[in-house]
């Protein structure tokens, strides 16, 4: 298991979806923390109409930015059903780098079935439309 200090915050994403995924839908848990420690937890919306679905990641995003929009985002975290760590979608890494740009991301490690930690700027090295983001 990571012995990060994220340890703590991908362990409370697992518990949400342990506790509250539905079988019968995809289902995705997402943990995002903050420069002052605040923890915020969210889950997918899966939707019968595959475009209306929304990934967990931008939920937990949301919490955080309607919570204390200052308060910059340093880790962010999925975990699925089986409370397995997984790596974003290419939509979600676009959108951590409008939000969480100098956070660490957990992905897994496949070398013992655990997660490691790498920069925002290890998932995008080329992010689409670069000149056009905020710094």
């Amino acid at each position: 298991m990571d012995a990060t200090p994220f340890a703590d915050a991908v362990e409370a994403a697992r518990a949400l979806i342990a506790r509250q995924m539905r079988p019968d839908w995809h289902s995705v848990a997402a943990v995002v923390l903050t420069r002052r420690g605040r923890q915020h937890i969210g889950m997918n919306l899966d939707s019968i109409l595959p475009r209306a679905s929304v990934c967990a990641e931008p939920v937990a995003l949301g919490m955080a930015m309607t919570h204390d929009p200052d308060d910059p985002v340093v880790f962010c975290a999925a975990v699925n059903r089986h409370g397995a760590v997984i790596p974003p979608c290419g939509p979600c890494r676009e959108l951590m780098l409008d939000y969480a740009r100098q956070a660490s991301v957990a992905i897994p490690d496949d070398t013992d079935g655990g997660y490691v930690t790498v920069p925002m700027s290890t998932l995008v090295p080329a992010p689409y439309k670069q000149d056009q983001r905020k710094p």
